[in-house]
């Protein structure tokens, strides 16, 4: 039983770093971060501000929507996600260095960074969720909007994503006067990372011996 209470921790946590580098990744592609990074990485570019700063902002926005949103329904197990937050924001800036001195040198070579941040992302997504410890201030918000408005978590995650996308490239056209951060790259990851994740479950499905540490 502890056993596999510290084997869950191990892959939320290696979930947790997997999710970074895979935003990280994207945010060196030149062609638009993904959905869930898009506001932050679009704050950082217009106040210059560090991004694993800005995601720790965001990180507390969502925990504290969650909060106004469900009121007494707020579960205190959700407080969670305030170490959680802090995890996530203290390897983001540790993968952000790691690939500082990437630099995409043509349209392809830009591509290729966001198809590899996408599957990065998604792989971790799917360890975090399979680990069934607890969720990132994301999915949480996902979820706390699903339960007040009845609408299924996986229309509301395309809600949510799409929120964010839009009041991404609203920040930038206000700032910059055109999209920056937010491109064609951020709804390839909006559409592709689902899938990424759909598919890396099935592997860990088929990989894992304790049932409990997969989803439906």
């Amino acid at each position: 039983m502890e056993k596999g209470v510290y084997r869950r921790i191990a892959i939320f946590v290696a979930g947790l770093f997997i999710m970074t580098l895979g935003i990280a990744i994207s945010t060196k592609a030149d062609i638009g971060t993904t959905p869930i990074s898009s506001i932050p990485f679009v704050v950082c570019l217009s106040t210059g501000i560090d991004l694993y700063i800005t995601t720790l902002i965001m990180n507390l926005i969502l925990i504290a929507m969650q909060y106004v949103v469900l009121r007494r329904d707020f579960k205190f197990v959700s407080l969670l996600q305030l170490p959680t937050a802090i995890v996530f924001t203290f390897f983001t800036k540790i993968t952000v260095d790691l690939v500082s001195e990437w630099h995409p040198n043509s349209y392809a070579e830009c591509w290729l960074y966001s198809v590899v941040s996408v599957i990065v992302l998604g792989i971790g997504v799917a360890m975090v969720v399979n680990s069934r410890t607890t969720m990132v201030p994301g999915e949480g918000a996902v979820l706390a909007l699903s339960i007040k408005t009845k609408i299924p978590f996986s229309r509301m995650k395309i809600i949510f994503d799409v929120t964010n996308i839009s009041l991404a490239a609203a920040i930038s056209l206000l700032v910059f006067g055109q999209f920056e951060g937010v491109r064609e790259g951020t709804v390839f990851a909006a559409i592709f990372i689902g899938v990424t994740v759909r598919y890396a479950t099935k592997v860990f499905k088929r990989l894992s011996p304790d049932p409990e540490n997969n989803i439906s």
